[in-house]
């Protein structure tokens, strides 16, 4: 039965393989570990997914050059931004009502998705059928202001997170085109100080035009009143920001060191930090666990690859067709999601046996969001 339990860990579709359920344990904080394998349990024996992500917002007010959606249009030919119509939402809805149902989190973009005119309105309908799910919010909250931020405080937010890459004017707002450094520091300590549950955090993707401010960007968050740090590599696209990541084949001793200031800042002002590695190593990427349905109903494993994204990692670039799993508007979505190819792919992701599609994205090892290390309380 012990066993059983470990295997239901994160909710992966795996065979009982003592090193993928060892793997989970070292990177699961212990604080968290019940919850999760009580998420597993209900991935196991009920096969209803945890977290939801429609992408209601294909778009973002910013232009910045190291993201993937800037190249919509050029470098990914057949992609287009577009924000979902209120009327193709509510049938996408009706359609995926029972995977709701059982559901913790709805997100309603990868991008900014308040952007959208009736995410209240969406909120609202999602919470019609599942009162208890949450939303995460991410945000770059250049479209923030004062009475969107207090109404967002009376709904469910499990996390309001916003992305700032350094504590420096100039450092911030070259990275993040079309980003107000003074507005972004503004919106997280007026979020910081709003009665609600969400835990306000921050986001930092390392890189080696900002990476010497890390240790000083600890207090300097602190000091807004955010305890939450998550620091991400960045995901190269194309051959351009080649020279700007701090990951390599061999490590990197010098970003190593300054992380480890970071982290001690972080465990003497009482705070919590989640690291990436500096060193890839097949780990499979935790996204996959998540239904992610884009602007047209399709179901792929994630944004990137629901677009023919290109990728590249240590010099080598990949670029392949979007892989889609089914359509949630002509097909059921646990139909889909119990699908022998959608288990398939969980579960090489959960061995670190990385699919094809998957083989240049760094999310698949340990480099990103997925498989990091808390560090703090």
């Amino acid at each position: 039965m012990g066993l059983f339990f470990l295997k239901c860990l994160f909710g992966g579709y795996v065979d009982l393989n003592l090193p993928v359920i060892v793997n989970k344990i070292v990177h699961t904080p212990l604080g968290e570990l019940p919850q999760r394998v009580a998420r597993g349990i209900r991935h196991k024996v009920f096969e209803y997914p945890v977290h939801i992500i429609v992408n209601t917002v294909t778009a973002c007010n910013l232009t910045c050059e190291h993201c993937f959606i800037t190249n919509y249009g050029i470098e990914i030919p057949d992609a287009k931004t577009n924000i979902m119509q209120w009327s193709l939402f509510t049938k996408i809805l009706e359609r995926i009502t029972p995977a709701i149902k059982h559901a913790e989190y709805f997100q309603f973009s990868t991008f900014e998705e308040l952007m959208h005119k009736k995410i209240f309105e969406m909120m609202d309908a999602v919470l019609a059928i599942n009162p208890k799910i949450q939303f995460p919010i991410h945000s770059n909250t250049m479209l923030v202001d004062d009475a969107k931020l207090n109404k967002l405080a009376t709904y469910p937010i499990s996390e309001f997170t916003v992305s700032l890459d350094g504590m420096n004017k100039d450092t911030v707002e070259r990275f993040k085109t079309g980003a107000t450094f003074e507005v972004i520091v503004d919106t997280l300590k007026r979020a910081a100080a709003l009665p609600w549950k969400a835990r306000v955090g921050v986001v930092f993707v390392a890189h080696r035009d900002n990476i010497a401010e890390l240790p000083d960007y600890v207090d300097f968050v602190r000091d807004m009143g955010i305890t939450t740090i998550y620091v991400n590599n960045l995901l190269s696209f194309t051959p351009k920001f080649r020279d700007k990541y701090l990951y390599t084949p061999a490590g990197n001793a010098e970003a190593e060191k300054i992380f480890k200031e970071a982290i001690e800042r972080v465990e003497r002002n009482n705070m919590t930090i989640y690291i990436p590695r500096l060193t890839p190593t097949p780990m499979g990427c935790s996204v996959v666990e998540a239904v992610y349905i884009d602007g047209h109903g399709n179901v792929s494993p994630c944004d990137f690859l629901s677009e023919s994204t290109p990728f590249e990692m240590f010099g080598e670039s990949k670029q392949g067709p979007p892989l889609r799993f089914g359509n949630v508007l002509e097909e059921d979505i646990l139909d889909i999601y119990r699908s022998a190819v959608v288990k398939e792919f969980r579960n090489r992701h959960n061995h670190g046996d990385i699919p094809d599609p998957c083989t240049h994205c760094i999310d698949a090892y340990g480099l990103m969001c997925s498989k990091r290390t808390k560090y703090g309380v």
